[in-house]
């Protein structure tokens, strides 16, 4: 039995945010209900951002955010739409959102609006800047609340490198996890008391959270964005083979450093002054990075990462994205899953970031997410809808 079987989630929701939270606790094994408006999540018809195909079957960018879900469409606009949304929340235990808290008031399904009505409701909203403060209102994405406001975006790169050119999603998918979690206690809570209870993650509180080092960096002086030369030490930093590619050193026990000079074929530097204390490796920081510099461009980095892994010395590769989906570990943990549609679309889909005991990784379903509406019928049935009331919603444009 999967964790949360029996648990039914209503996801009111566009983008990546909450839908990954919804995905997350579909696998985890909760019914969750993706509710669209007439035109959808926008986020259907963004398949270029991660240059994914997108066919009439298939739509890998979508997907991956959306799987194991039912996908019902209302026009909440309308009051058959709303009353519709209104019950499937009385039989709900979680509603996940993103939509910001003024248009959810306008909606009837603000957490104050909800909590009396519901009180067994778990409420679990993505915020962008929080619920207070003078940004309350303002809207917030990955790369602004999370990147730019956190300081990740202007901090993480090399110094004098421009700021950092990030990917989509990984601020939306940190608030996931943490949001996922948030939900879990709140459940936990519910067992305890009866009561549900209103959950939030913002993108600027994850993305702080995140840089909780560097923010601790800045406040106490350091100098940032800095470069390969101002790092922590010489034995923790990239280095890159003769091959062009990189890997990171990690050397970072100060008694192991004498063996790694014996490894590289330069003992003498573990009983240099300048080098033989911790605190004289860490000074001349700079001056050794430079050296290493030498060294492991000597050899390329399958060279390095061979000698290095005979040795037990921590260090890996700097691998590109393009490796994850045929990494062997990555698939032997079920990491990823490479999967095929019916009509031959070719995609990789990463699993969801916990694994139990309980639950047989080789037994993850798939199911993808076909039409905007594709279960609007068969989740209305559930209702009490008879058909021709379903019907007549169809042809009133009330439902997708």
């Amino acid at each position: 039995m999967k964790p949360f079987e029996g648990i039914k989630v209503v996801e009111l929701s566009t983008m990546l945010a909450a839908s990954m939270t919804g995905r997350i606790l579909a696998e985890w094994g909760a019914d969750v209900i993706k509710v669209e408006s007439m035109n959808g999540d926008a986020w259907r018809k963004q398949a270029g951002t991660t240059m994914s195909p997108c066919t009439p079957d298939a739509n890998p960018n979508f997907d991956m955010q959306n799987l194991n879900k039912r996908f019902v469409g209302l026009n909440m606009r309308t009051p058959e739409g709303h009353a519709a949304m209104i019950k499937l929340l009385e039989g709900a235990d979680i509603l996940v959102t993103n939509y910001r808290v003024q248009a959810l008031e306008g909606m009837g399904l603000a957490y104050e609006q909800l909590k009396d009505r519901f009180p067994k409701l778990i409420h679990a909203s993505v915020l962008g800047y929080g619920d207070k403060g003078p940004d309350k209102d303002r809207p917030g994405y990955d790369y602004t609340a999370f990147f730019s406001r956190s300081g990740l975006m202007a901090d993480l790169p090399p110094a004098g490198a421009g700021p950092l050119v990030p990917i989509g999603g990984v601020g939306d998918h940190s608030v996931a996890v943490a949001l996922a979690g948030g939900i879990a206690a709140a459940m936990f809570r519910r067992e305890r008391t009866g009561l549900g209870d209103k959950v939030d993650v913002s993108l600027l509180q994850i993305g702080s959270f995140i840089g909780s080092t560097g923010i601790l960096n800045g406040f106490n002086g350091r100098k940032l964005p800095r470069d390969r030369y101002d790092c922590g030490h010489a034995g923790s930093n990239t280095y890159q083979g003769s091959d062009g590619e990189w890997l990171y050193l990690a050397v970072i026990d100060y008694r192991r450093f004498p063996e790694f000079c014996e490894l590289i074929g330069m003992p003498e530097i573990a009983t240099d002054p300048k080098y033989s204390t911790s605190e004289a490796y860490y000074k001349n920081k700079a001056e050794l990075t430079r050296i290493f510099d030498g060294v492991f461009a000597q050899h390329p980095v399958d060279y390095w990462d061979k000698i290095l892994e005979e040795h037990d010395l921590p260090h890996e590769v700097l691998r590109h994205f393009k490796d994850v989906p045929n990494d062997p570990q990555a698939i032997a943990n079920h990491y990823v899953h490479n999967y095929e549609y019916p009509d031959g679309t070719k995609t990789v889909f990463v699993n969801g970031p916990v694994h139990f005991g309980s639950v047989d990784p080789e037994q993850f379903s798939y199911q993808t997410s076909g039409p905007i509406g594709r279960d609007t019928a068969q989740v209305l049935k559930e209702l009490g809808y008879s058909d021709e009331k379903i019907a007549e919603m169809y042809e009133a444009k009330e439902i997708r």
